[in-house]
């Protein structure tokens, strides 16, 4: 391998303030430090996945440069000198060779550099951009055995209730405001009375207009899904109307105003569309959940490895208060 001369260590980018003390630099602009974020990943994949076995592998037949003991592989030169050409009309020269060589050891020399300072350790952005590069690389190396046809078939079978869509409501009411105070022997009583007209068979069309006061909005007669019976009855109430069978009549639910008693006139479910209408939709839920538990994993796996200490007064979670 033929190697360059041997550059000056960079100097430090620190200083001696008045009283003797060491400051560091003004900070860099934050398009140069998100500059360094793409630089940073590659060094940064490195230190998280190589290992010992690996970097002696990588021979000076695999390598076709070293920067401070960093190599830089042959097929990483490829991928950029291809690059290259994909915008170049004209023959490839040595020129071009040349140039892409120097612009890897340049960024190989931007990643050192940006380690040497603690750009990893101190700039926000920069953290958060590596991180998510090495989210995307964690979950680049799962197989798509988990998307295969049989996989498929049995996520789709075991969660069909997502797919589908909504059920939808019809309900009717009668409302009871509120007297004051709520547990009062004049409401109990007229709760009850509303009670038993219903259980002997009252026809709830009439209980309403005979015990019942006008509400708005009124409910409209049409099947509504949960989410527009809210703008009627509010969450907690459609709640107790989703859960109710067609024809049930609620006992007293308290609302925010009053009591309300509650018929499901219709409760129609959704029915989730064939497999083969919603394929596209089962893939990504698959790949969601693939990647998930694969990103879960690896995070475990770096737990295990690593020594966490936390301060007497951190928050320890339910496992770290057994």
């Amino acid at each position: 391998m033929t190697t360059g001369k041997k550059s000056k260590r960079p100097t430090s980018d620190k200083g001696i303030d008045k009283d003797g003390h060491t400051v560091t630099g003004s900070a860099s602009p934050l398009p140069e430090r998100l500059l360094l974020a793409g630089a940073l990943f590659g060094l940064l994949l490195a230190l998280v996945t190589a290992s010992p076995s690996d970097q002696r592998r990588l021979s000076n037949d695999g390598a076709i440069a070293k920067v401070n003991q960093q190599h830089i592989d042959r097929t990483e030169f490829a991928g950029a000198y291809q690059a290259l050409l994909s915008d170049k009309n004209k023959a490839p020269t040595e020129a071009d060779k040349k140039l892409v060589l120097d612009r890897l050891i340049e960024e190989e020399l931007l990643v050192q550099r940006g380690l040497e300072i603690g750009l990893l350790e101190g700039d926000a952005a920069v953290r958060k951009a590596v991180a998510m590069a090495v989210i995307e690389f964690v979950l680049a190396q799962k197989g798509s055995d988990a998307l295969s046809e049989t996989n498929l078939r049995r996520f789709y079978n075991q969660h069909k209730a997502r797919f589908a869509p909504a059920n939808r409501l019809q309900v009717s009411r009668i409302f009871v405001p509120y007297m004051e105070p709520r547990q009062s022997p004049e409401m109990t009583k007229k709760l009850d009375v509303i009670r038993d007209a219903l259980r002997g068979g009252m026809d709830f069309k009439l209980a309403r207009e005979t015990f019942g006061t006008e509400i708005l909005p009124a409910l409209p007669r049409v099947m509504l899904t949960p989410a527009k019976m809210t703008d009627y009855l509010g969450p907690e109430l459609t709640k107790s109307a989703s859960r109710l069978p067609q024809g049930a009549i609620s006992d007293a639910l308290a609302g925010p105003t009053g009591w309300h008693f509650l018929k499901i006139i219709r409760n129609q479910p959704g029915r989730p569309p064939a497999f083969e209408k919603i394929r596209s939709q089962i893939v990504d839920a698959v790949r969601h959940e693939r990647d998930d538990k694969a990103l879960r994993d690896y995070l475990d796996w770096l737990r295990a490895r690593a020594d966490i200490v936390l301060a007497p007064d951190a928050p320890l979670g339910q496992e770290g208060a057994k």
